[in-house]
């Protein structure tokens, strides 16, 4: 009797301990907290206007299993346009990294001083994660060393002792805000960047093709290629001043009248950057006098967008300056940055211009056309819109978006850990009441041997 009581005495001592190594058995398990990766400082590299190459060093306690790089190229106007490109992985548990983004393909076209962030995202085969802090990159021609200065609402970069034509620049373009902001009754809302290649030569491989023929007969002297940069790439003969003058002309005229739904046609904008210029260039002024003298001028109508054809070029610049210079003239500078903000409110060009000095298109060309002593046409009626059509603006930076879905921020992870927490209750009970039932019925088995002793 008496080793049978120390028996079950012993066994019921047991009883607890076996109870807590059952229901340990039976709880999930903590997961292994591993280390993240890291990353030495991250780089770009920009050997030519082609493209940039961007860099940089990890290393993590498992494998490496994948690396993106994570981009947003900048724009003044907001519509900022970002990517993603994969890059290879070896696997190891170190690497040295990079991605290249092509800048001047059929694909894309990123202008040389573009302004860009950049991040890196990393993952091991651990789980580990990696999100590199967010850095700026201006975007310059890595076959230069540039300088840059700045003055107001303009930076010019150059390289290679071109400091008197970046000087140049950077006036003229100060001048052409001042000037273009009071005709169009706009105020600039953003600085603007100016690229100064030494000679065209120089900056050929940073302009974006725009077919043989047409690159084989025209001289750019510069371009506005975003809309908040300008590139300078010839001095045509001295006119650097008018070069910078007419680009930033464009950059104003973008601001007084491109809306989300409407724009200015190229004419009226071409127009007004050719007088933003301090001289109208001999080329377009001949080819004016020619058009005018046989009638062969360009109905303004058809000149929504650029003439492509080299033959008109001079014609079409020179015949839109000549309007706007009209319009100003005759209707006075009010009426004429109405047009603009009426345009920019989404009116269509035809109403815009009957609100503002009481002619569409078609009479406006007539009435110019009286003035330089041509017969006026008798053009069939238009049909009027009634409202603003919708004009699918080009961006300035094309790049096709590849955007990696951005990680969870809405309490998704939270929410799986809530409902594992709860999943995980149930097996708490159901380990318990096993338990229970073991130690009682143990309890049990034990109480029935000792009454059979007695």
């Amino acid at each position: 009797m008496i080793h049978a009581i120390a028996r079950l005495r012993r066994v019921a001592a047991a009883l607890p301990v076996l109870g807590v190594l059952l229901i340990a058995s039976l709880l999930p398990t903590p997961p292994v907290v591993h280390a993240t990766p890291t990353a030495a400082a991250a780089t770009v590299e920009a050997p030519d206007p082609a493209s940039m190459t961007f860099k940089v060093s990890v290393q993590s306690d498992a494998d490496l299993a994948e690396a993106t790089l994570n981009y947003t190229l900048l724009n003044a106007s907001g519509a900022n346009v970002g990517g993603s490109i994969k890059a290879d992985v070896a696997g190891g548990k170190s690497a040295n990294l990079s991605a290249t983004l092509q800048t001047n393909s059929a694909q894309r076209y990123i202008p040389v001083g573009t302004k860009l962030t950049y991040s890196w995202t990393v993952t091991d085969k651990n789980g580990g994660k990696l999100t590199t802090p967010s850095q700026d990159y201006v975007f310059l021609d890595g076959r230069f060393q540039w300088t840059s200065k700045t003055s107001g609402l303009v930076t010019v970069y150059w390289y290679g002792g071109n400091d008197r034509n970046a000087n140049d620049a950077l006036q003229g373009a100060a001048d052409s805000i001042d000037k273009n902001q009071k005709l169009l009754n706009v105020t600039m809302p953003y600085p603007i960047r100016i690229v100064v290649y030494r000679n065209s030569a120089e900056g050929k491989p940073a302009q974006q093709p725009r077919g043989a023929t047409f690159e084989a007969n025209v001289i750019t002297g510069g371009s506005r290629v975003g809309v908040d940069l300008i590139h300078f790439y010839d001095p045509l003969n001295g006119g650097l001043v008018d070069v910078v003058r007419h680009e930033t002309g464009h950059i104003v005229t973008r601001v007084a009248g491109f809306g989300s739904l409407t724009s200015i046609p190229s004419w009226l904008d071409e127009g007004t950057a050719v007088y933003s210029q301090l001289t109208v260039d001999d080329g377009y002024q001949s080819a004016l006098r020619a058009g005018i003298r046989g009638d062969q001028l360009l109905r303004l109508r058809n000149l929504q967008s650029a003439v492509n054809q080299p033959d008109l070029v001079n014609l079409f610049y020179g015949e839109n300056w000549a309007v706007v210079k009209f319009m100003v003239d005759t209707y006075g500078q009010q009426k004429f940055a109405a047009v603009f903000s009426s345009v920019k409110g989404g009116l269509p060009i035809d109403v815009a211009l009957k609100q503002s000095i009481g002619v569409d298109q078609d009479g406006l060309y007539n009435a110019w056309r009286k003035s330089i002593g041509l017969k006026e046409i008798d053009f069939p009626p238009i049909a009027e819109a009634t409202t603003a059509a919708a004009v699918a603006t080009q961006p300035p930076l094309r790049i096709p978006s590849s955007l990696s879905g951005a990680d969870s921020t809405n309490g998704g992870t939270g929410g799986a850990a809530g409902d594992a927490s709860k999943a995980g209750t149930p097996v708490l009970g159901i380990a318990v009441g096993v338990v229970s039932l073991l130690v009682a019925g143990g309890i049990g088995f034990l109480g029935l041997r000792l009454s059979k002793k007695r």
